[in-house]
């Protein structure tokens, strides 16, 4: 029988200050915690930029420029998924159901499953991250050693030079096996999926192989080795793009993990936990913020999963200085190479026996 895993109570009056802070800003400015008008105006514009990509496929066919659209329509993918599919998988995208809905579909049109993600983000990585054995974005493999304290093998000496490649193929595995993984293995987290999103999923997956790979193989003169060679560079862009995007915030140098204890009791409280596992950078970055959607502001994010990414940097100058005042700390990297940098250093640093 497994522990249920219990966070303490609040030690101090650190969230209830947070959170009465917050109420009185969104309240002092007559706004809700829902996407606002420039949610909608920046999806319409990356939707657009994204079409033109795709379809200047069909125009070029060959050549060095053909290449090009399909490396840039994989950050653009990434961007589109964390700016806009990210907050519709919490329900903050748009007030109304129906858009929201239509906004995290987007997720499975560049391929990745919005059902089973929306699972474990939400109920693994947002209430346990950085908790082994809890937090699904945390898997444990002998390949990568990411807790100082996991068995050591002898070629993790070599893992910050080894698991920058692997990173390269993040989507495909993403799209091509763990969203299949989630959904018929036996030791999968995600139980009682419905019908319906198993018909959903091969559905949104062959109409993700049409548009990426028949279409441009059907109506154009490309050969099936250039429009896969095109896809692999689509997939390693977009898995250095959103690694880039998703890593630094949980798995840098200066990062916490914890385990519960033999009780299944954690060892801080759960506003606590979420400020000493998680790490903001370049918050002062405007184009940063735009770019990844709010994921620079991540320790917001973890505290008001709820509010949309739009209202972060009014929210996180609020939660810095109140967890400075509590003396919780507040981990920050003031740019988004000094956070990456901090990753490198962790595998660095957790391989040397």
């Amino acid at each position: 029988m497994k522990t249920k895993v219990t966070f303490p109570k609040e030690p101090d009056f650190f969230y209830k200050d947070v959170c009465e802070e917050i109420r009185d800003y969104f309240e002092a400015n007559n706004i809700n915690k829902y996407g606002n008008g420039s949610l909608i105006w920046k999806y319409l514009l990356l939707k657009i930029i994204f079409i033109i990509c795709y379809l200047l496929i069909f125009y070029f066919q060959n050549g060095y420029s053909l290449f090009l659209c399909f490396v840039v329509l994989g950050p653009l993918s990434i961007i589109l998924a964390i700016n806009i599919s990210h907050d519709a998988i919490h329900g903050v995208a748009h007030s109304n159901k129906l858009i929201n809905s239509y906004f995290m579909i987007q997720m499975d049109l560049i391929g990745a499953n919005s059902y089973v993600w929306k699972k474990r983000h939400q109920f693994g990585h947002h209430t346990f991250p950085n908790t082994l054995g809890k937090d699904p974005d945390l898997t444990q493999t002998e390949i990568v050693k990411i807790l100082p304290k996991a068995v050591h093998r002898f070629y993790h000496r070599f893992q910050h030079i080894y698991v920058p490649f692997l990173y390269s193929l993040y989507t495909i595995n993403w799209i091509y096996i763990r969203d299949f993984t989630d959904f018929f293995s036996k030791k999968s987290l995600i139980k009682n999926i419905p019908i319906k999103e198993y018909i959903k999923l091969v559905a949104f997956k062959l109409l993700y192989i049409t548009i990426f790979i028949l279409f441009p193989l059907f109506f154009t003169s490309l050969s099936i080795t250039q429009v896969l060679f095109g896809n692999l560079l689509l997939h390693v862009s977009a898995s250095y793009f959103l690694t880039l995007a998703l890593v630094p915030s949980h798995v840098s140098e200066n990062s916490v993990f914890v385990t519960p204890d033999y009780n299944g009791k954690m060892p801080y409280s759960w506003a606590h936990h979420q400020v000493k596992t998680t790490t903001d950078f370049a918050t002062n970055s405007y184009m940063t913020t735009w770019i990844l959607g709010g994921f620079n502001h991540h320790i917001a994010h973890h505290l008001f999963p709820n509010f949309s990414h739009v209202h972060y940097p009014k929210m996180t100058p609020i939660i810095k200085r109140l967890a400075q005042k509590y003396e919780l700390g507040y981990n920050h990297e003031s740019s988004a190479l000094r956070a990456y940098v901090s990753h490198y250093n962790l595998l660095k640093n957790n391989g040397k026996k």
